[in-house]
């Protein structure tokens, strides 16, 4: 695999660590770098289930849980499961990025190459939908409502 950075909504970046290639298809392994206010600030769903594991800093996070939405900073340390098909987000926290493992199925690291592609700029809560909905789409990904 030569190509083992991705970037992502601006100046966001992730480290692919075990790529889907290197796994056979069966999981990716990654470090997201995520800017303050950045990364996955828009509510969505996903086909998967996600895990991710706070290295350093904080994150702001938004999960569904029992039917209704719960929002926190996690923290070093903090591991966050992402069941599937429950709406969720997440941002950089504090004022320094956070740094976060995420394992996910082969897919994962697809759809965040495809985002890349698809939007390279940061966040615009009025262009990027448009942009990045294909791309959502392709994944069975849903952008979802609160």
């Amino acid at each position: 695999m030569s190509d083992r950075v991705i970037r992502f909504l601006g100046n966001n970046s992730i480290d692919v660590l075990v790529s889907a290639e290197e796994s056979g298809g069966g999981y990716c392994v990654l470090e997201l770098t995520v800017q303050p206010g950045g990364g996955a600030t828009a509510l969505h769903t996903d086909r998967w289930v996600e895990t991710f594991h706070v290295l350093d800093g904080e994150a702001s996070w938004t999960l569904e849980r029992e039917g209704g939405l719960v929002s926190w900073i996690a923290r070093r340390g903090e591991t966050i499961v992402v069941p599937r098909g429950k709406k969720h987000r997440f941002a950089g926290g504090g004022d320094r990025p956070c740094r976060m493992l995420a394992i996910g199925p082969a897919d994962f690291e697809a759809f965040f190459r495809a985002l890349a592609a698809a939007w390279p700029g940061p966040y615009d809560r009025e262009k990027t939908p448009a942009a990045v909905g294909p791309v959502f789409d392709s994944f069975g990904m849903k952008l979802a409502t609160e």
